[in-house]
């Protein structure tokens, strides 16, 4: 079983070695890529002085992505002390860590995860600032919002759909039984790129309720969904589709 695993350019390779190391046969394949937003970043000195002008309130920063989180860094100077840095994932977490910038990470990494922390439940009146893309995140504002947070979003790239897939290796149709995507954006880019027929005849593996949504509206009907978007949670969902699909032609 061969599986083609859809994300973002810059973590294909990186997944690609990874499902090799796990003895599991895969294509890696960037359908968008991430960008930082020049213009976005170049407000961020100003808004940050902001920030430190109101030091003496407790401010949380919520940071979605590996890209945002590199932001952060190149500006960890000028945040103010009160800042209390929150990361969707362990990826995004490290990146800040090693900056010397204290974090706290979900068990869960996704935005379910950070929703149920203890910090971010009990916000009324706490300033919350999301950095993140152009787009995407709306359940993580509007929770924090109906919960009575003063949230502001600091949108510091965007994500741009590639002119043609980046492969990580040559491939046949005929070669794939299972494809992996990871986000809403590459699901529906993927929907551009291939035959629809060929897509849905698949089975997919997904990283949350809402891309098995997005999935499902496309006509996808053989779904798993993996307990979060990181290689080694992709990697054991795709193990247990490779046990069952092996006892099944057993039976």
């Amino acid at each position: 079983m061969t599986f083609l695993v859809l994300r973002p350019q810059a973590k294909c390779q990186a997944s690609a070695q990874a499902f090799s190391q796990a003895g599991l046969s895969a294509v890696a394949c960037g359908l968008i890529d991430t960008v930082v937003d020049d213009e976005a970043i170049g407000q961020l000195p100003t808004k940050l002085a902001d920030l430190r002008s109101h030091d003496e309130e407790n401010i949380y920063v919520i940071v979605t992505s590996t890209v945002a989180a590199q932001q952060c860094v190149l500006m960890k100077n000028q945040w103010p002390q009160s800042v209390c840095f929150f990361a969707v994932g362990p990826s995004t977490g490290h990146i800040l860590q090693v900056a010397g910038l204290e974090v706290v990470v979900p068990q869960e990494p996704r935005t379910e995860g950070l929703l149920a922390l203890p910090q971010l439940t009990q916000v009324v009146n706490q300033s919350v600032i999301i950095m993140k893309g152009f787009g995407g995140r709306e359940l993580l504002r509007d929770v924090l919002i109906s919960r009575g947070a003063k949230v502001a979003e600091w949108e510091v790239y965007k994500r741009v759909k590639l002119d043609s897939p980046v492969f990580t290796q040559d491939w046949r149709a005929r070669q794939i039984r299972c494809i992996i995507a990871t986000s809403g954006e590459v699901i529906q880019a993927a929907f551009e790129y291939f035959e629809a027929s060929w897509l849905k005849r698949l089975n997919w593996i997904v990283v949350s309720q809402r891309t098995a949504d997005i999935a499902s509206k496309l006509g996808v009907t053989q779904l798993d969904i993996s307990s979060d978007a990181s290689d080694q949670a992709l990697i054991q969902c795709a193990q247990q589709l490779v046990t069952r699909a092996r006892h099944f032609s057993e039976h």
